[in-house]
């Protein structure tokens, strides 16, 4: 283990230099892509804010953003960030010490994309009129927005959920919550019906049926190794660590209320990107923009044919989350390693304090989304059957704590499969399709 090192992980990392990988593709075409989109919004808040000295600095971004786009095309090594904040002096060691020389095109793909994103936050924090400007938070919005049918249908099924019920039916509404919190967009919420006393021998004799249907896309799923961590905890702390914000952190707020309302939990602990992290990636500063939003009356489509019910229980709901806030139940906060370039092998040693307190406090630690999940297995090219307790290094499958995957794949590295799930999935699905598309998933428990 000890010639392992950022840039050399337990199997070959994945790098743009290799045309056949997505790496190269998310290079080549969705990067450049992505800093077209922050070009686009900056122009669009200049155009709205007629302020010449603003104007005339975001003139000067987009120059700086075009830049890099430049260096992309350039296949330019990468240079040390240039500014004042926190995690700066962490980034050009770490550039230094395991990536000296390296390009955007043979550095290792994690890096080299956490990388980008700390390059266009250096841009804004050098700025005197653009500092903390989120040129992806216009996005967040308007894709929150177009999921306003789904917030307004959970809204309504919530207080059915979170009534005091038998444990049978918590199961039940606990294996729903977890697909939800899975498949985010991609679900369907028809599926989470309501779960009234009527419905419940209904419920019982087609859920088996339902999650069947919807688990021949999970290739590898635990969801019953952690309903057993979650059936027996009482009042513990779970902390998520995030990944989109909009409609996929609104049920990962669901599936949070849940966990209190069902005193499984007595509190959430929701761990952010501390700068705009990879588009739509969750900052602290969104969630109460998303609370504030659900109780704008005027900020969803369609509210002509809305009814009154569907207003109230959303404002119901979002107001208890906004109590949790205050009372303490529900904590907001992020710290530099999240948005660090390097893998979670590295947390015990690169963020000690973060790492002894999670260890310490809490029950339960859930990771979202494709980035955590490439992070949590040093986003490297193992055997698809290595399993996940040996992917995720010894420091955290030993050290640290309970700890859950929620992703669906949207990256080349898969761990866990069984033989026979590997021979399956590869006879009858193409690598693409079954590794980034986004149709398959994991859910996969230490």
């Amino acid at each position: 283990m000890s010639s392992i090192t950022p840039n050399n992980p337990p199997f070959p990392a994945y790098r743009a230099s290799n045309k056949e990988s997505f790496a190269h593709d998310t290079v080549i075409r969705r990067w450049p892509i992505i800093m077209d989109s922050a070009i686009t919004d900056v122009k669009q808040s200049i155009a709205e804010e007629k302020n010449e000295a603003r104007t005339q600095e975001g003139l000067s971004i987009i120059k700086l953003i075009e830049k890099i786009k430049q260096e992309l095309l350039d296949d330019k090594e990468l240079r040390p960030i240039h500014d004042d904040k926190a995690d700066t002096k962490k980034w050009n060691e770490d550039l230094t010490k395991y990536f000296s020389g390296a390009t955007w095109m043979n550095g290792t793909w994690l890096f080299n994309e956490c990388y980008i994103y700390r390059r266009l936050a250096e841009i804004f924090n050098n700025s005197q009129h653009w500092v903390d400007y989120d040129c992806f938070e216009r996005q967040k919005n308007d894709t929150f927005k177009g999921s306003h049918g789904a917030v307004f249908d959970l809204a309504l099924k919530m207080p059915e959920l979170i009534t005091p019920m038998s444990e049978e039916k918590l199961e039940i509404v606990y294996h729903e919550l977890v697909q939800v919190c899975l498949w985010g967009n991609a679900t369907d919420l028809s599926l989470l019906t309501n779960m009234s006393q009527q419905d419940i021998q209904r419920l019982q004799a087609i859920e088996k049926d339902l999650l069947a249907e919807r688990r021949k896309f999970i290739l590898v799923d635990d969801s019953e190794k952690l309903w057993e961590k979650i059936k027996h905890m009482d009042g513990g702390r779970v902390d998520f660590v995030l990944d989109n914000s909009g409609f996929e952190v609104y049920v990962d707020m669901i599936f949070a209320d849940w966990l209190l309302q069902s005193k499984k939990a007595s509190k959430i602990v929701l761990n952010c990107k501390t700068m705009p992290w990879f588009v739509s990636d969750v900052m602290p500063k969104d969630m109460p923009m998303m609370f504030e939003n659900c109780l704008d009356r005027d900020f969803f489509p369609g509210k002509e044919t809305r009814s009154q019910k569907d207003v109230d229980a959303l404002e119901t709901m979002v107001k208890r989350w906004q109590q949790y806030v205050v009372s303490g139940q529900l904590e907001v906060r992020s710290d530099d390693f999240w948005c660090s370039g390097l893998s979670y092998w590295y947390m015990e040693s690169d963020a000690p304090e973060l790492f002894k307190e999670m260890k310490e406090n809490s029950d339960l630690v859930i990771y979202k989304g494709d980035l955590n999940f490439r992070k949590l297995v040093f986003d490297c090219d193992w055997p698809v059957t290595t399993p996940f307790k040996e992917a995720i290094g010894p420091s955290m499958a030993n050290n640290f704590t309970n700890i859950i995957t929620l992703r669906t794949n949207k990256a080349d590295p898969v761990v866990g499969l069984t033989e026979e799930t590997k021979l399956d999935i590869e006879s009858r699905a193409t690598r693409e399709e079954w590794r980034f598309s986004g149709k398959y998933a994991v859910v996969e428990y230490n």
